[in-house]
């Protein structure tokens, strides 16, 4: 109910220090509301995300000032933030900012406010999570050793960028987003974790700020460095932004409603597809959780890409 919302406004923007905004995900207005928030001392905890290459996957990790705040662009792995949260919440002091997926908002915020801890919660326009097992199988179809990841990006150091792997010998590799064999992975949902079969959220309002990625023309072709496309929704958000803007930290210009939904279609189609889709989706979501279908279509791309197609007579 209460993601009906609506907007206080709709603006794309980006930091002004290059440097930031280069190595941030899209314009890095996201990455700054957390920095400035920790610096300002508005709020003394916030959650990072830091690559374990033991574990070979991001964790989450909190934190108390901007300068440990990793930046390190979007992050294409399933992580329950509000179940870390959770596990860490009497470690919270003087409030907390939170990033996470637009399903999540609600129960942080529900958390939060029983225990008395003041927020601000950053959101983002989210078109599906991928388990870390699909991360682990695009190494795999690479012909990459999980043991011989050092580090990895999703994300960040230009726009749009793409996912970027650096291995124990020094080798740098690098492919454009949403190429395969990631995009064999994503749209195939073999690795889709089941909640996001049946999400219907483009973004979430309840967030004090949601970001998206401004996927249109203008944008796709002549910007390298990114831009943030961001949504406010309370007042507090409202309030930090102006703060942002008059110290010169950030640069923007509101945008109609109309721009946002041309640039985020896909998601806003969401709650309609769902709503038609739901019996096809439970089919679906059983096919890609039984072990024998996974491993079956997961062995190389042109089984994902079939799995893909087969999936919407399912």
């Amino acid at each position: 109910m209460a993601e009906q919302r609506k907007p206080l406004g709709y603006f794309i923007g980006h930091v002004n220090d290059s440097e930031h905004r280069y190595k941030a995900s899209s314009g890095g207005i996201g990455t700054m509301l957390q920095k400035h928030l920790l610096s300002t001392g508005q709020y003394s905890t916030s959650i990072t995300f830091q690559f374990n290459a033991k574990r070979c996957m991001y964790e989450a990790k909190l934190i108390h000032t901007a300068e440990e705040v990793n930046i390190c662009g979007s992050i294409y792995q399933d992580i329950n933030i509000a179940q870390f949260v959770r596990d860490h919440i009497k470690e919270i002091s003087n409030g907390i900012v939170v990033s996470c997926p637009p399903c999540q908002v609600t129960a942080i915020r529900n958390m939060l406010n029983k225990e008395g801890i003041p927020c601000f919660i950053i959101s983002f326009c989210c078109s599906g999570q991928t388990t870390i097992e699909g991360t682990w199988k695009y190494y795999e179809l690479l012909g990459i050793k999980k043991e011989d990841v050092v580090n990895m990006q999703y994300r960040g150091n230009g726009w749009p960028s793409g996912i970027q792997i650096w291995l124990k010998d020094g080798t740098k590799i690098y492919h454009d987003n949403y190429t395969n064999p990631w995009k064999a992975i994503h749209t195939s949902w073999l690795y889709r974790p089941k909640r996001c079969f049946f999400c219907i959220f483009d973004t979430s309002y309840t967030a004090d700020i949601s970001l998206a990625d401004p996927w249109l023309e203008n944008y796709k072709r002549y910007d390298n460095e990114g831009n943030t496309l961001f949504v406010i929704n309370t007042t507090l958000g409202q309030k930090t932004i102006k703060q942002l803007k008059t110290s010169d930290i950030i640069s923007y210009e509101e945008i109609s409603s109309d721009i946002y939904r041309t640039a985020q279609e896909n998601n806003l189609l969401k709650k309609i597809y769902v709503h038609n889709q739901k019996k096809r989706l439970k089919r679906i979501s059983r096919f890609t959780n039984n072990s024998f279908i996974r491993h079956l279509f997961s062995n190389n791309i042109f089984m994902m890409r079939l799995f893909h197609k087969l999936r919407f007579k399912l």
